[in-house]
């Protein structure tokens, strides 16, 4: 079978894991990187062994043979850069949330479908060892009907200065981190509907730095009445924390998935990735390591491109990143309305999730 090649787009945090992750797959090249910054661009090319390194998208796709490209890129280009992928036949594999807004999405998914490419969304919690796991124990009934499920993602803040801006991103912790639980719950449960979305937010500590929240906790009611508490923070000190538990009739599951494997660290200066200090890393923190497959990037990724051979049908669809979405607004609805929001639900043509919510300045 022939190998997948594969385009990556962004060299950013997201951009370095999808690249170390698919040089872990056998069936896949990696063979151009697009960046707008030249020197970045090539500085990547370097250190993953790309070939080729592109300013110009559009450019990238014509001259370089490819079957596929990642967008590891700011929420706000996801639409545009799929759309051109599509159009040129390329498979598109798109990191969460999808895109802004529902409009996005449904041009997005009409694009790969009349490209006869596919479009997967980019829930890695769906991979995580550990978190697949827990999935397989309510599979074998090991903990009975499930009733609740709680999943926490908490840090000091992103690394990329887009985040901050809620024009680029959409929103702020439950947009940036909201995906995950919404999809990891409804994964688990074997993706019923989604009823309704309630979520209480708000600006605790980043106020001066961005208009989106940096604080919130959702309370998402499924088909078939099981819950899920989603509680994501870009205020938390201390470093990262991201678990999730579940509750059945029969039994419970409790899954860490950073601190019972990472590295207690004391810093007075921080650290992070390349030159970048990661927020929140000065003073004690737990300090992750193999932080890819701690997250199930190479699964997933390798999963893609099983997907683009034809072996394997995505877990995780463009379909599957709308309904987050729709999640989402509704989410950011109900925190401007202080009441829960039942789905399915239209918003208002054009508005980005936030845009619910608050107006931006």
């Amino acid at each position: 079978m022939d190998k997948v090649k594969v385009a990556l787009c962004g060299t950013g945090f997201v951009g370095g894991i999808h690249a170390k992750a698919l040089m872990t797959c056998p069936d896949c090249d990696l063979v151009a990187v697009y960046t707008r910054d030249k020197k970045k661009g090539e500085k990547f090319a370097d250190e993953f062994s790309i070939p080729e390194a592109h300013t110009d998208f559009e450019k990238m796709l014509t001259e370089v043979d490819c079957d596929a490209v990642t967008l590891g890129l700011p929420n706000d280009l996801h639409r545009d850069f799929c759309i051109k992928a599509a159009g040129r036949g390329k498979h598109v594999f798109v990191e969460k949330p999808l895109c802004l807004t529902l409009e996005e999405a449904d041009e997005m998914i009409e694009a790969c479908r009349k490209g006869g490419v596919l479009l997967v969304y980019g829930e890695n919690l769906c991979f995580a060892p550990k978190f697949a796991r827990v999935r397989r124990l309510v599979e074998e009934g090991a903990l009975g009907n499930v009733f609740l499920i709680k999943q926490r993602e908490s840090h000091f803040g992103p690394h990329s200065p887009w985040f901050w801006d809620a024009r680029r991103s959409g929103g702020g912790s439950f947009m940036d981190m909201g995906c995950h639980g919404i999809e990891y719950a409804r994964w688990l449960l074997g993706k019923p509907k989604i009823e309704n979305v309630y979520l209480s937010c708000g600006s605790y500590v980043h106020g001066g730095r961005t208009q989106a929240e940096d604080d919130s906790v959702a309370i998402i009611t499924f088909e078939g009445g099981a819950r899920a508490i989603i509680e994501n923070s870009w205020a938390q000190r201390g470093g990262l924390d991201d678990r999730v538990e579940v509750f059945g009739s029969e039994g419970v599951a409790f899954a860490d998935l950073v601190h019972g494997n990472a590295i207690r660290t004391y810093s007075e200066i921080g650290y992070g990735y390349a030159a970048e200090k990661a927020p929140g890393t000065t003073g004690w923190s737990s300090t992750i390591y193999q932080e890819e497959w701690l997250y199930g990037y190479p699964a997933e990724l390798s999963h893609f491109v099983s997907s683009c051979q034809g072996v394997e049908k995505p877990i995780e669809t463009g379909e599957d990143g709308r309904i987050v979405l729709e999640a989402l607004f509704a989410g950011y609805e109900s925190a401007r309305t202080g009441m829960a929001v039942k789905l399915p639900f239209k918003p208002p043509r054009g508005k980005k999730p936030i845009e619910l919510w608050k107006d931006l300045k």
